[in-house]
């Protein structure tokens, strides 16, 4: 049973590595192994202690490397190289319940964990952390043992990457009330793991050869994203003095039309003209500051080393230092701009700290996978698409209602008519300019892809059109149907959504 459904998971999900937990065997021929898994496949026994344990690591030899670096009853750490040469540490772990023994383990594998290079652990860990991972038996409470592992998982920087599927993973597979189920096994990474592959998933399969769920880790789902191609200010480009020129050049080409129509025509043209121009600079800055810091290096060594540096040798180290404090600010403002994290504020360059942002910022925006009104899971983001447009159309429908029994307004329930003269006297040209520097920093930019950034920045060059076209709603009482149109995001309403009735909808004005 464990072989033909082993299998059948490598095949359909292109596994390349395998942890088996609990094997309960002694030890294990090359014969066997092809019979379980392939010919293809090498292996690391841990052998169990009589009918209790054991360890089994599986993995494709011919696209991968798997080096042992500590092996217990409890755990084995090794080094993985994936097909694309990447290093990884690999840690499969099978804690015991006794929290006395289980101290064996962090402190084993604490110690070969790298914060250089990024970590997996994962398996079963016997405890879980909250009373939403468990169903069933005792009412939970918090152990000694699940406070121990989260100190374990602070102090080496291990983040639990939730999961999709069923919420438990381990059940005693008995029936009525004396059924137990479990969130026992989870998979951890570290930050670094994180940045290197931010859309990384767990999924939990299904319940079959044994009464634990395997785990599924995916690296890069394959599903194809259906998205189109959203043109958005970036702040970096107010950094170039010639986004200046090139501002001007396209908004002050001849428009005609409603001031609205000038407007939106303006902003499309400008916005298209800026991301063409800077289409290879981000690439060419993370190219420029690897050149930059090798010449400095050079310079800096040759002036270290006998005469020193000539006068022309001199000044060039100097500009080639204010070029590359240049560059790393702009690729700060590049990373904080996409962080979008309200704190941070000017002189903040940890581009470490961007980089787990924005990563953050994607895995949890990311809906994997949803159930319908069938129950059917549905991981294509078209189908998953579908689904939310049925849901919110069907919760949104039309519907009449009663318009009897209304409260009834007085004369002293209105408002004083010096509050109603002053609502209605005419907006200003200061006060549309106020407004607009009122807004805040970093904002998410609308449809059109303009946020508060490109209106502050280059006001002296486009508040006609805009003071005109905002003064225009506010005399006719007409505003544009592309004005109205609002980006809409999902934010679930608990941890691991996977129903459209557990999201709500947010519009970003």
């Amino acid at each position: 049973m464990t072989g033909y459904y082993l299998r059948s998971l490598v095949s359909s999900n292109e596994v390349c590595f395998v942890g088996l937990i609990e094997t309960m065997i002694e030890d294990i021929s090359r014969m066997e192994v092809n019979r379980l898994i392939g010919m293809n496949w090498d292996f690391f026994l841990f052998p169990a202690m009589g009918k209790s344990g054991g360890l089994l690591m599986l993995w494709r030899r011919d696209i991968t490397q798997f080096a042992v670096d500590m092996s217990m009853d409890q755990a084995v750490v090794g080094s993985l190289i994936l097909p694309n040469q990447q290093k990884w540490i690999v840690a499969i772990v099978y804690a015991n319940k006794n929290y006395h023994t289980r101290r064996v383990l962090w402190n084993s594998i604490g110690p070969l964990i790298s914060s250089h290079l990024p970590v997996i652990v994962g398996g079963v860990f016997n405890c879980c952390h909250n009373k939403n991972e468990k169903k069933g038996g005792r009412r939970f409470s918090y152990s000694v043992r699940a406070q121990e592992m989260v100190d374990f998982q602070v102090e080496n920087d291990l983040h639990d990457l939730g999961f999709v599927g069923p919420r438990y993973t381990w059940s005693n597979n008995k029936n009525g009330n004396s059924k137990i189920s479990v969130r026992l096994d989870r998979i951890l990474m570290n930050s670094e793991g994180l940045r290197v592959a931010p859309m990384v998933s767990v999924k939990h399969l299904l319940r079959l050869a044994s009464d634990h769920c395997p785990l599924l880790l995916n690296f890069s789902p394959t599903s194809p994203r259906p998205r189109m191609r959203w043109l958005r200010f970036e702040d970096i480009w107010m950094m170039y003095p010639i986004t200046w020129k090139l501002v001007w050049k396209n908004w002050t080409k001849l428009d005609f039309g409603q001031p609205h129509v000038v407007l939106n025509r303006k902003c499309s043209r400008t916005l298209k003209a800026l991301f063409f121009w800077s289409r290879n600079k981000l690439r060419e800055l993370g190219e420029l500051k690897t050149l930059l810091e090798g010449r400095i290096e050079e310079l800096q060594l040759q002036e270290s080393m006998g005469e020193g540096l000539s006068n022309e040798q001199d000044e060039e180290l100097r500009q080639k230092a204010a070029e590359l404090n240049s560059t790393l600010a702009r690729l700060a403002t590049w990373w904080r701009q996409r962080a979008k994290t309200r704190w941070i504020e000017e002189g903040d360059a940890n581009s470490h700290f961007f980089h787990a942002s924005v990563s953050a910022r994607r895995r949890g925006n990311k809906i994997v996978e949803v159930n319908d009104f069938d129950r059917n899971c549905n991981t294509d983001p078209i189908l998953i698409q579908e689904e939310f447009l049925h849901f919110f159309m069907k919760k949104w429908r039309e519907r009449e209602v009663a318009l009897e029994n209304w409260p009834e307004f007085r004369n002293h329930d209105r408002v004083s008519d010096f509050l109603s003269s002053s609502m209605e006297e005419k907006i200003t040209a200061d006060e549309v300019r106020q407004a607009v520097f009122s807004l805040g920093k970093n904002r998410s930019p609308d449809i059109d892809g303009i946020n508060s950034s490109f209106l502050k920045f280059y006001w002296d060059i486009i508040k006609d059109v805009v003071t005109r076209s905002i003064l225009y709603f506010f005399e006719t009482n007409f505003m544009c149907k592309s004005w109205k149109e609002t980006m809409v995001v999902l934010v679930p309403k608990i941890d691991n959504a996977n129903v459209p009735s557990k999201f709500r909808p947010i519009s970003l004005c």
